[in-house]
């Protein structure tokens, strides 16, 4: 039993680091929604409120 338990949860962290290093990858490539949310907020809008105060 005690074999049994370290064959299976090797197996499952195994499995665990594959699939977060494919969401890691991913993330990193731009996800779905992540580009439109990068083009949506650019440098300018967050250099306009402060060069308005001024």
């Amino acid at each position: 039993m005690k074999t049994f338990l370290i064959v299976l949860l090797s197996v499952f962290g195994f499995l665990a680091l594959v699939l977060g290093g494919l969401i890691v990858l991913w993330f990193y490539q731009g996800g779905c929604c992540i580009r439109r949310i990068k083009a949506k907020i650019t440098k300018k809008d967050f250099a306009a409120p402060v060069l308005k105060s001024n």
